[in-house]
């Protein structure tokens, strides 16, 4: 009877070294495939929107365009590889994925307007002496959002981790 109520080793339990690091590193590359994907299509949709029409708008629209194609790549390849094993396949890890990035789209949009409209980074980026060809493509309104984007990657990783993919064991604990 003794052998029936003991568990199972509390080996599987323990967390495996380095975890966080390979899952960082792994991260790390997904969000190089995510950030690539947020930016062909937002400078392809900026570069196409700016043909035929004017208006700082373009950048915002662009953003979020580019950065929910971006996302969906995010939550395939994160929730199958990065956090695998953390992955409850639920609605409150969709939901909680979709408000994380919310709020990273939200940081986003207010860096890009205090890179453009306080800090002046978009004049800045068109006054460098560059190739004509580079500037029709990465104009200073993109700049300013690829510039976002580099910031808000580790901000992304950490509340992925602390909100989304948190490991199963966690989840009992609080």
């Amino acid at each position: 009877m003794e052998s029936e109520n003991k568990t199972e080793p509390e080996v599987n339990k323990k967390p495996v070294k380095g975890k966080s690091l390979i899952q960082l590193i792994k991260f790390a590359l997904v969000g190089a495939s995510n950030t690539l994907v947020d930016m062909i299509v937002n400078t392809g949709l900026s570069f196409v929107l700016n043909l035929f029409f004017k208006g700082g708008w373009i950048v915002y629209l662009s953003k979020a365009v580019g950065y929910c194609c971006g996302i969906l790549n995010s939550y395939i390849l994160n929730s199958r590889w990065t956090f695998k094993e953390e992955r409850r396949q639920d609605k409150r890890e969709i939901l909680s994925f979709i408000a994380v990035n919310i709020a990273v789209l939200l940081i986003s949009f207010g860096l890009i307007y205090v890179f453009k409209n306080l800090l002046r980074l978009d004049a800045f980026w068109m006054g460098l002496k560059l190739p004509e060809w580079l500037t029709r493509i990465v104009t200073g309104e993109l700049f300013c959002s690829l510039l976002a984007t580099c910031i808000c990657i580790p901000v992304n990783f950490i509340l992925n981790k602390l909100f989304v993919f948190k490991a199963k064991t966690e989840e009992g604990a609080e």
